[in-house]
C-alpha cells in the first residue's frame, strides 16, 4: 500500500505551473495558459461609451498608424483639440499597401521604387482580418471600407518538403487535398477493419458501432463492400494513392485538420477591397486637416502642467513645437526607445525592453496568373517549410485578370541571411526557392518590391513582440501626462485588433481622467 502523507507538499500551484512554462517557453507560452484558465481576462475589448464634449483640452498624438488614427477619430467625437504627428508622408504606419510609384530607402542605403504596374499591389504589413477581431471589423463597417474574404486556406494548393529524412515524398508536389483523400481514408480503412476483427474497444452499441463504420466509408471513401480506400479522382485530382507511412513521414499530415487551425483563426477571414491601406485612407479622410505628415518627432518634455514635443520637418529641416495638455504616444516601440522622452524609470524601463518581429515581405508581380491557369490555385498558401520562405501566398483578389502579385516571402528578415544581403540577392533566393514547386517563377517574373521592416526608417521592425504580464501592466498605465497607446502595449501587438484595443483603453483612460 502506497503512503500519501506528505504528497500536498508536492502539489503545483497554477503560479509554478506559469513560472515554469513562462522559463521554458516564453512569455508567450505563460500568456495562453493564462488565458486558458481566464487570468488574462476577455479576449475582446469593447468600444467605450465616452461622453461629455472637451473642446478645451489640447492632446498630441504621435503616430499616424492604426492605432494614432483611432484614438484621434475617438478624440474629434469628443470634441478634443488634437493633432497627429506623422514622420511620413501618409498615414498607416505597418498598415501600408505597396502600389506604383512607392518608394522608401533602407537603413544602409539601398533605394527602391516600386515598377508594378497600375493596380497591382503589396500589403507589406498587416494583409488580413480575422472575423473575431470586431474592433477593426466596426470600423470598417463605420468608415465604410468595402471588404472581400481572404482565402487563408485552400485545399489545392502544394505541400512541399526536401528534408532527405523526409521519406519518399521528398522533392515531390503534393496537394493538400490528396494528402487529406489519402490520410482519411487509410485511417478509416484501418479502423474499420480493426472493428471487423473485434480489434478496438470502444463504449458504443452494436447500432453505433454500425453507424460508425458507415460514417467512415463515406468520410474516407472507403468502398462499401470491400471497406477498402478507393482514392475519389474526381474531388482528389487524381488516382494515384499515397502511401500512408510515406504521409506520416513527410510530416504532410500536420496540415490535415477537421477545422483549419492556423494563423488568423477560423474562416472567414477578410481584407479590404483594394489594400490594407484603404483603413487608414479612411481614417484620414474622417480626421481631415489634423495630421501633420512629414514631422519626425526629436523631443517630448512634460512638466506638470504641459507637454511640449518638437518635431522637425523631413521636408524643409525647420524644428516646431506643440504644447499640449497630455501626448499619446503611438510610435512603434523600437522608435519610442530611442525618442528624447521624459518618461519615469519605471515606463522607460518597460519601454526600453520591448521587442519588435523581424518579419518581412517581398512582393513579385508576375506577367500571367500561372497558379491560377496551370495549378488551379485561388488565394492560400504554399505550405513549404523546407523553402525558407516562411508564408508563400497567392492574391485573394482579381481572379482570372491577366498579372498578379505573388507574396513570395514572409518571414523573419534573417532568414537564410537575407537581411545581410542586397536586395537583387533577395529577389534571386526567393525565385530559386519557389522555382523549385512552380518552375514558371523565372519566365513570368517581371519586378518585385521588398519590405524588410527593420530596416525601414520610423520602423525599425514589424510588429512588436507580446509582452509579458508585468510589462503590459506598466505600458498601459498613464506616465504623468504621457500614455503609450500603440499596438505594443497590447495583448495582440501582431494584429490590427491590438492597436484598436490598445488605442481604446488609452482614451477611455484619458477620457475618464480629464472629465473626473
Amino acid at each position: 500500500m502506497k503512503h500519501h502523507t506528505h504528497r500536498h507538499t508536492q502539489l503545483m500551484t497554477r503560479r509554478d505551473v506559469l513560472q515554469a512554462l513562462g522559463a521554458a517557453g516564453g512569455s508567450s507560452l505563460m500568456m495562453e495558459a493564462m488565458g486558458v484558465w481566464g487570468l488574462m481576462g476577455p479576449s475582446t475589448v469593447r468600444r467605450p461609451e465616452l461622453r461629455g464634449r472637451q473642446p478645451g483640452t489640447r492632446v498630441v498624438v504621435l503616430g499616424a498608424g492604426i492605432s494614432g488614427l483611432a484614438v484621434g477619430y475617438e478624440l474629434g467625437k469628443l470634441d478634443y483639440d488634437y493633432r497627429i504627428l506623422e514622420a511620413r508622408d501618409w498615414a498607416g504606419g505597418l498598415c501600408w499597401t505597396v502600389r506604383r510609384g512607392d518608394a522608401h530607402t533602407e537603413v544602409g542605403g539601398e533605394h527602391q521604387v516600386c515598377q508594378f504596374d497600375d493596380g497591382q499591389y503589396l500589403n507589406a504589413g498587416a494583409w488580413r482580418i480575422p472575423n473575431a477581431d470586431e474592433g477593426i471589423l466596426g470600423y470598417c463597417k463605420e468608415l465604410r471600407v468595402p471588404l472581400e474574404l481572404f482565402v487563408n486556406w485552400s485545399d489545392a494548393n502544394y505541400l512541399w518538403e526536401e528534408d532527405p529524412e523526409r521519406g519518399p515524398l521528398v522533392g515531390s508536389r503534393v496537394r493538400l487535398r490528396e494528402a487529406k483523400a489519402d490520410m482519411w481514408g487509410s485511417i478509416s480503412e484501418l479502423l474499420t477493419k480493426a472493428m471487423d476483427q473485434g480489434q478496438i474497444d470502444v463504449p458504443l452499441t452494436d447500432g453505433d458501432k454500425e453507424l460508425l463504420v458507415n460514417f467512415l466509408v463515406r468520410a474516407g471513401y472507403l468502398d462499401s463492400d470491400d471497406r477498402v480506400y478507393v482514392p475519389p479522382t474526381r474531388v482528389r485530382g487524381s488516382g494515384d494513392r499515397y502511401d500512408l507511412s510515406a504521409l506520416l513521414r513527410s510530416g504532410f499530415g500536420a496540415r490535415v485538420r477537421s477545422v483549419y487551425a492556423g494563423t488568423g483563426g477560423p474562416h472567414p477571414i477578410f481584407q479590404p477591397i483594394g489594400g490594407m491601406q484603404q483603413i487608414p485612407l479612411a481614417f484620414q479622410r474622417a480626421i481631415g486637416d489634423r495630421i501633420t505628415f512629414e514631422a519626425e518627432v526629436r523631443s517630448v518634455r512634460q512638466t506638470e502642467g504641459v507637454v511640449r514635443i518638437v518635431y522637425r520637418s523631413t521636408r524643409t529641416g525647420e524644428e516646431r513645437e506643440e504644447i499640449a495638455d497630455f501626448c499619446v504616444c503611438c510610435l512603434p516601440m523600437s522608435i519610442l526607445k530611442q525618442l528624447d522622452i521624459n518618461f519615469s524609470s519605471d515606463m522607460a524601463a518597460a519601454v526600453s525592453e520591448s521587442n519588435h518581429n523581424t518579419s518581412a515581405k517581398m512582393g513579385l508581380q508576375m506577367r500571367r496568373r500561372f497558379w491560377e491557369e496551370d495549378d488551379g490555385i485561388f488565394g492560400g498558401h504554399l505550405f513549404g517549410r523546407s523553402l525558407q520562405l516562411g508564408e508563400f501566398s497567392y492574391p485573394s483578389n482579381d481572379y482570372f485578370t491577366e498579372k498578379g502579385v505573388l507574396l513570395g516571402f514572409y518571414a523573419s528578415g534573417q532568414t537564410a541571411g537575407l537581411a545581410d544581403l542586397p536586395i537583387r540577392d533577395r529577389i534571386e533566393h526567393v525565385l530559386t526557392q519557389a522555382g523549385k514547386v512552380h518552375p514558371q517563377m523565372r519566365e513570368e517574373y517581371q519586378n518585385a518590391y521588398a519590405v524588410w521592416w527593420d530596416k525601414v526608417p520610423y520602423s525599425l521592425g514589424a510588429y512588436a513582440r507580446t509582452p509579458p504580464p508585468e510589462r503590459l501592466e506598466q505600458l498601459a498605465q498613464a506616465d504623468g501626462r504621457l500614455y503609450i497607446g500603440s499596438a505594443g502595449a497590447s495583448r495582440r501587438p501582431a494584429w490590427l485588433e491590438g492597436a484598436v484595443q490598445s488605442a481604446w483603453r488609452t482614451i477611455e483612460a484619458l477620457h475618464q481622467r480629464v472629465t473626473q
